[in-house]
């Protein structure tokens, strides 16, 4: 679907977050998120269904007759409530975004993070164990790893929690080599002093 912006973030946490004290309610908070991942998952699949759920050329009326045949008895009540919410109230285009939000509601409830660990070459099972360990220790969570191979990287590691990135790669290390040389050769030269070591 397409991007959304800080208010349609924000919009869609409302909604995520009614819909998951309801399923919260029910007992249903991981059915509804596989029936919500799934939904996404055939949306961004199916580009046609896509573009009726969010083209402002098909009325309204039209489109909630259709989500109601289409969907009523083969997902759950809530899950269709929530689309026929958005649809009444214009905001199916925010669908992938509640997902989202969803996503992370559950998360928080369950103690989880979301970690993305970019390395030179796909972890071992060796190395993800102990990687593991030292995140939940870090974070005081139970991460949830999305691992990235990143040819830029010589070795080593960048891990992302959040809006928090750690640097482990050789990369950043030589750089950080680089920049002491530089300042060094630059002081030297402007400064006219001797650095041995």
């Amino acid at each position: 679907m397409h991007p959304v912006d800080d208010i349609g973030i924000a919009i869609a946490d409302v909604y995520a977050k009614a819909v998951y004290k309801l399923a919260s309610d029910a007992g249903t908070t991981a059915p509804t998120l596989e029936e919500l991942s799934g939904l996404i998952a055939y949306v961004n699949s199916t580009p046609e269904f896509e573009s009726f759920l969010v083209s402002v050329t098909v009325d309204s009326d039209r489109r909630r007759a259709t989500i109601e045949k289409a969907m009523r008895g083969k997902a759950s009540d809530l899950l269709v409530n929530l689309v026929q919410t958005l649809n009444a109230k214009s905001r199916l285009c925010l669908l992938e975004q509640v997902y989202v939000q969803y996503r992370l509601a559950n998360e928080v409830a369950q103690n989880q993070a979301e970690i993305t660990v970019a390395t030179a070459v796909p972890l071992s099972a060796d190395q993800r164990g102990p990687l593991l360990e030292a995140l939940r220790k870090y974070t005081g969570q139970e991460p949830i790893l999305t691992e990235r191979v990143d040819d830029s990287l010589i070795g080593g590691l960048v891990v992302y929690i959040d809006d928090q990135k750690i640097d482990f790669s050789v990369s950043r290390a030589l750089g950080g080599y680089r920049e002491s040389f530089l300042r060094r050769a630059s002081q030297e030269i402007h400064g006219k002093k001797q650095y041995v070591q």
